[in-house]
């Protein structure tokens, strides 16, 4: 069947929510891998 734009929009915006998520996720480890080694230097 036929999708509208409404629906694709809000999918997309789904997605990308979702992508920033987890590359705020994988930020935050970092930075808290970084205080671990700055902690142990």
């Amino acid at each position: 069947g036929a999708v509208d734009n409404g629906q694709l929009r809000d999918v997309n915006e789904a997605i990308r929510s979702h992508a920033i998520e987890q590359v705020g996720k994988k930020l935050r480890g970092y930075m808290t891998d970084m205080k671990r080694i700055a902690v142990a230097g």
